[in-house]
This record gives structure tokens, sequence and C-alpha cells, in this order.
């Protein structure tokens, strides 16, 4: 082998050498989800459900995966500024009376647990530096009846969308959806709310 050819080939030895740092470097591992996690995004007064394992989707359409957990708070309120979450309640919004700070005293379920869904939006991304709070990623929904809850796709108007599907103890199925700016709660079957979204095995 002649000379030039020898000095590219350790040229190249030696660049795939001072490459290799860079490209064994893992990506950000995602957090586990664990009661340390909730305790760490929401606060020591919630507690996650262990019957119910995470759900994961793209709720608010841009494309990140979120995090949806189940989970029980007597005071969800308590920790709301401290971390950064807002609590709503779609569900009594539906009917008139949205206010958490009225309808967190109410209680829809009989079993007295006090359950509420946790969504984090693109939990998988660092969280941000400094969290604008006209702009929360994280939240707590009360009341919502429900004894199982998964993700579904959806449809909005034009608009496919995710959204998570509640089945309460009637087996009344409700949607939870996000509309860009806020919660809402809506009943298939119920009056009127057949022509506001269409499952994907409707027409």
């Amino acid at each position: 082998m002649n000379f030039p050819a020898r000095f590219a080939l350790r040229s190249l030895a030696a660049a795939l050498l001072l490459a290799s740092p860079i490209l064994a470097q893992p990506s950000t591992p995602s957090p586990t989800v664990n009661a340390a996690y909730v305790a760490k995004q929401f606060g020591a007064s919630f507690t996650l459900d262990p019957n119910i394992p995470p759900m994961f989707g793209d709720l608010d359409g841009d494309g990140r995966e979120d995090l949806v957990l189940v989970g029980t708070s007597s005071t969800p309120l308590l920790s709301q500024t401290e971390f950064n979450f807002r609590v709503a309640d779609p569900y009594n919004a539906y009917f008139g009376t949205g206010d958490p700070r009225i309808t967190s005293t109410f209680s829809l379920h009989f079993d007295g647990s006090s359950l509420c869904i946790l969504i984090v939006f693109g939990w998988r991304q660092p969280p941000p530096g400094k969290v604008n709070p006209k702009l929360p990623f994280k939240f707590v929904l009360i009341n919502t009846p429900f004894d199982s809850v998964r993700i579904v796709n959806f449809r909005l108007k034009k608009k496919h969308l995710q959204a998570v599907e509640c089945i309460d103890r009637t087996s009344l199925h409700s949607l939870l959806f996000w509309d860009g700016k806020r919660w809402h709660w809506s009943a298939q079957g119920m009056e009127g709310d057949d022509t506001l979204f269409k499952m994907p095995s409707q027409n």
C-alpha cells in the first residue's frame, strides 16, 4: 500500500475514533411514570391509580406525545400554583357550572375516591424553563364520571383529533377533548352532541 493510501486510511480511522463518543451519546431518556413522577409533576396530594396504566396520545395536535394518567386527590386545587398545572371541570362546565373552585367540593364518584385525570402535554420533552400560566401544559380534570378510560381518535367538525374516552357505570360513553384553549366534555347519544363529533366508525 503506497503512502497516500495509508495516510488516508489512518486519517479516516482517526476521524471515526473522534466521532464515536458523539455518535454513542444516547438521547435524553424519558421519565419513568410512577408515583414519584406524579408527585414531582402534581404534588404529594395526588396518588397514581395502579389499576389503570399510563396512556399516550396526541391530544393537542402538535405532533408530540402526551401523557394521560388516572389518579386521586381530595385537594386538587391545593398545589396547582406551585406545580404549574391547571385544574378544570369540563363535565360540570357542560351543564353550566364549571368553576373548579366550586365544583371541586362536589362528589361524583360514589366510592369516595376523588378520581381525576392527569394530563401532561409533550411529556417526553424537558420541562420549560419558565412556565407561562396562560399556556399550561399540565392539567387535572376533575369530576368526570368513569369506570374506564382510553385514548381514541375522533373527528371534531372536519379535524381529526385524539381524545380521552370515558365509560361510566351506566355504560355512557363520553369524550374529553382539547380545543386549543380549554377542555370539553361531550357524551355520545346526548341530544345535540352527535352533530359535534363523530367517531371514526361512523359515517
